[in-house]
């Protein structure tokens, strides 16, 4: 069963019915108003389109900013505990040798450099050789 169709009239540029014509030959619209009936269809559909899309980046952008200050806050806590462990291990060290200033500079010069060139995965096997004098 087919739709009831309004009849109406339309003003139009010279371009614009030169565009229809040419569209009409592209597409399998035998007459005109065919041809501007499903123009129009595709365009309300483009601009619907348009419309839910912006919606949407809302939505996902919001979701995915929750998600990052979710994973922030969880990675703030577990750097913080493992900052707690470290002072403890330093606080240790500290209190068992008896290093000088030049010997305590060198050893970081030598740490920072070591761990810009691991990318930070410290391996205490790795550790234990460099002290054994195996890995220099």
């Amino acid at each position: 069963m087919e739709d009831k169709k309004n009849k109406i009239t339309i003003r139009i540029s010279d371009e614009t019915l030169r565009k229809c014509n040419e569209g009409m030959s592209i597409t399998d619209c035998g007459v005109r108003n065919d041809f501007i009936e499903r123009s129009i269809e595709f365009y309300s559909g483009y601009v619907s389109a348009q419309t839910h899309t912006d919606f949407l980046a809302s939505v996902i952008l919001e979701s995915m900013s929750g998600i990052v200050k979710t994973s922030e806050n969880r990675i703030a806590r577990l750097l913080f505990k493992i900052a707690v462990e470290m002072a403890k291990l330093e606080q240790m060290l500290a209190s068992i040798n008896d290093m000088d200033e030049e010997t305590m500079r060198r050893l970081h010069i030598r740490c920072v450099n070591e761990v810009k060139k691991i990318n930070g995965i410290i391996k205490m096997e790795d550790a234990v050789r460099y002290q054994r004098g195996d890995d220099e």
